[in-house]
């Protein structure tokens, strides 16, 4: 489906720079709508299990430490540019 989005600026020029010339915009658009929608579905999952069941501020403190592993991982933490760049400078 196409449609029209406006998006910031430097983050798209940042967004260019970085994927490099051979990478599709509405595939990291897509891909990252995905990421936020699936984020999106599991607060309000929390949100839905604290409304049943509050939790005490140790348990908190312990989900939000959960929370951000979890966060992390999503994030790639090299590209397979990144590797090739690295092994052909070895």
């Amino acid at each position: 489906m196409k449609v029209s989005v406006t998006l910031d600026a430097d983050t798209l020029r940042e967004v260019r720079r970085i994927a490099g010339k051979g990478v599709s915009l509405s595939s990291i658009v897509d891909e990252g709508l995905r990421l936020q929608l699936h984020r999106m579905r599991m607060l309000a999952l929390l949100d839905e299990m604290d409304a049943r069941n509050p939790v005490s501020a140790s348990e908190q403190k312990a989900g939000e430490k959960l929370w951000a592993e979890i966060e992390s991982s999503l994030t790639r933490a090299r590209s397979r540019r990144s590797r090739r760049k690295k092994a052909a400078s070895a």
